[in-house]
């Protein structure tokens, strides 16, 4: 009698145990919350559906494939101060509510209306990069930009109609030769006011006549103006008090007292400045390492003889063959910048460029 109790009892035991694991199980798969690469809904109508029966104050709808504006309808139908939560992988592009940056490069087809949808699903992002989408017009980006200021876009200004600069660009060149036929003029840098970081800026070869675009570069320790022929006045390169490259031979120019505030100097090239006659402003810079005055016409031997002895540390050349003769690019600042240019980004001088 003993043992057929005993196993009565095994019998019993293990019927309550498998309906108790049962019923687990099923309070574990009623309340367990969705997998999140799984989308919460199986279409965007299904999740439409949903939000204009509840009209949820918050909808988490998971891994979607949605295009953004179909995201916004969705958010908009969920009411004013809705919160929803989702991650969206649109193209080769993913991103997700709470990103503080998103990178829309890989996206296509992006334009100023779907730029600010993104901005709108994304209460938390400062900075959308799309360096890729060359469509966008400046006119459009400002009005982002003064809309929501607390958002750092990353994209390509349009300088006149042939160039562009990245708007984080710290460095950049035009790349143009003597032989440039579409140069710019002074009004395509007016866009220069969204490009905020520049270091280095290398104009040459073009057909500037004003420099009021420099108040955007106060920040500039390189500055190429070569060859723009038609510079009468440079006073805004004497706010340029980070400035410690300067070529701005065969402009015309004849004032050169606002470099005496470039109290950073050490390269400086003013060949070809025929109306100069005097450098005495130039007496204060004395950090000068290199000065070429090939070609400076207006100069007096007496002059020069003056300014050599000014500055004894400072190699002067005044009998060249022309503005870069005599190795004024045969120096290691010339090979840092040239790569800086390259690849828009500025190394300071003195500092090692990458893999070097």
């Amino acid at each position: 009698m003993r043992h057929s109790g005993i196993r009565r009892f095994s019998r019993t035991g293990r019927i309550i145990s498998a309906a108790v694991v049962a019923a687990f199980l099923c309070l574990s798969f009623c309340f367990s919350p969705a997998l999140a690469d799984e989308p919460a809904f199986k279409s965007f109508n299904a999740a439409m559906s949903y939000v204009q029966e509840n009209r949820p104050s918050e909808l988490d709808v998971g891994r979607v494939r949605w295009v953004p504006s179909d995201l916004k309808r969705l958010k908009d139908a969920m009411g004013d101060g809705a919160v929803l939560h989702f991650t969206s992988v649109w193209g080769d592009v993913t991103f997700c509510d709470g990103d503080t940056e998103v990178n829309l490069n890989p996206a296509s087809g992006i334009n100023a209306d779907t730029l600010e949808v993104i901005v709108t699903l994304c209460p938390q992002v400062k900075k959308i990069t799309l360096t890729k989408h060359l469509n966008l017009k400046n006119e459009q980006m400002a009005e982002l930009i003064e809309k929501y200021p607390g958002i750092e876009f990353v994209w390509m200004v349009r300088l006149g109609r042939y160039h562009r600069i990245a708007s984080d660009a710290t460095a950049y060149s035009t790349f143009h030769e003597p032989s440039e036929t579409e140069r710019m003029i002074s009004e395509d840098l007016e866009a220069l006011r969204y490009v905020r970081g520049l270091k280095a800026l290398d104009l040459g070869h073009n057909s500037l006549t004003d420099l009021d675009f420099l108040k955007y570069c106060p920040d500039l320790e390189l500055l190429i103006l070569g060859e723009n022929q038609g510079i009468n006045d440079i006073t805004p390169i004497g706010n340029l008090v980070h400035l410690q490259y300067l070529e701005l031979f065969t402009t015309g120019t004849e004032d050169i007292s606002p470099l005496a505030n470039c109290r950073e100097l050490i390269d400086l090239n003013l060949c070809y400045e025929k109306k100069v006659t005097d450098l005495s402003a130039l007496d204060g810079l004395t950090k000068l390492e290199r000065f070429w005055g090939n070609h400076m016409d207006g100069l007096t031997e007496e002059e020069k003889a003056r300014f050599a002895a000014a500055h004894p540390g400072c190699e002067c050349v005044f009998n060249g063959k022309h503005a870069t003769s005599e190795g004024w690019r045969e120096h290691e600042r010339y090979d840092h910048y040239r790569w800086c240019l390259r690849n828009s980004k500025w190394i300071p001088f003195g500092e090692p460029l990458p893999g070097k």
